[in-house]
């Protein structure tokens, strides 16, 4: 008889439209990989998230590129898409590609040609917001007044165009986008354990706004961005992918908590591991999960946070992520991120 275990699900700052549904499937028994895919799917369609899925923020050529990846802790095995340009639920494709195919990674116009193949329909990513922030952004001006748009909506474009144009300004091209690589990034990423256990890990984000066609981060790239082994626990990233490529975060932040880190620890040392590179790499967070579904996260920017629900209070809480100073006496900054 297979004993019933605690179900939990905990996601960055983002998730946290979809989070009720993550839990609701969990407490009905569903498995962690139904409740995550779920969970990002929702944030993925969340028009007022820019930064993931339908509505993302364009690349440099003005064409949204979707990234995203999912990995079985139980199985290991994985399943992720990069510079996905013709449907609106990379999540779900990066499932089908760790369920129906012998591969991990699917790119560029070969990953909506199997999202074709297996039938997810097409969808315009760009919206008439997000095109219209892109358009202002290229010309400098302004932000303008659209018949669709409301307080709501001017709020969110005058913030995200004030720090752009702030950038663009006061650096030449090449230096504004080296800078503006280490502080403009966005994503969603969502851990679950469900009833027997088992452990999942989800990522998917629009990537870097205004970043050059064909650039992925570590959201599609297993140990990177993404990790999870049911058997010690799951870590995911967000911020500045490179950062998380170079060191092979999360999987080093797993790795801590098979040597009996606790999750604290193993999302310390993650963190930590930044010092290893040039000053000002970037900002960053990581996520850490264990195999008994405790959660905590670190970053090296303050005031940031992270949402968790569990089967012993179903009401997605947010908690603060732990501060990481890499510097004495010298913070290294809050980032870009919500």
């Amino acid at each position: 008889m297979i004993k019933l275990k605690r179900v939990v699900i905990a996601g960055t700052i983002r998730s946290d439209v979809g989070l009720p549904k993550g839990i609701e499937l969990l407490l009905q028994g569903n498995k962690a990989i139904d409740a995550v895919e779920e969970t990002i799917k929702i944030v993925e369609d969340n028009l007022d998230d820019w930064t993931v899925g339908t509505g993302g923020l364009a690349n440099l050529l003005g064409e949204v590129e979707l990234d995203a990846s999912m990995m079985d802790g139980t199985t290991l095995k994985a399943g992720a898409v990069a510079g996905v340009r013709k449907h609106k639920n990379p999540i779900s494709i990066a499932r089908k590609v760790l369920e129906l195919t012998p591969h991990v990674l699917l790119v560029g116009e070969f990953a909506d040609l199997f999202a074709d193949v297996i039938g997810f329909p097409q969808s315009e990513l760009l919206t008439e917001n997000a095109k219209a922030i892109y358009n202002d952004f290229l010309k400098k001006k302004k932000i303008e007044t659209y018949p669709y748009d409301n307080e709501k909506t001017m709020k969110l474009k005058e913030r995200y165009f004030k720090s752009f144009k702030k950038m663009v300004e006061n650096n030449d091209l090449m230096s504004w986008y080296e800078k503006y690589a280490k502080e403009k990034h966005g994503t969603v990423n969502v851990i679950g354990r469900d009833i027997r256990g088992n452990i999942c890990s989800g990522v998917s984000t629009s990537g870097l706004s205004f970043k050059f066609p064909g650039r992925a981060g570590d959201s599609p790239l297993i140990g990177a961005g993404n990790y999870a082994d049911s058997r010690y626990g799951a870590a995911t990233c967000v911020g500045v992918g490179e950062i998380a490529i170079r060191l092979s975060l999360a999987r080093i932040a797993v790795y801590e908590l098979s040597k009996g880190k606790s999750v604290e620890e193993a999302a310390i040392c993650a963190i930590k591991m930044i010092k290893d590179l040039e000053p000002k790499a970037g900002t960053l967070s990581i996520l850490v999960m264990d195999k008994e579904g405790n959660v905590a996260s670190a970053a090296n920017f303050r005031d940031y946070q992270f949402w968790i629900a569990d089967s012993l209070d179903p009401i997605p809480r947010k908690k603060e992520c732990i501060f990481v100073d890499l510097k004495e006496k010298e913070d290294i900054g809050v980032g870009y991120h919500r």
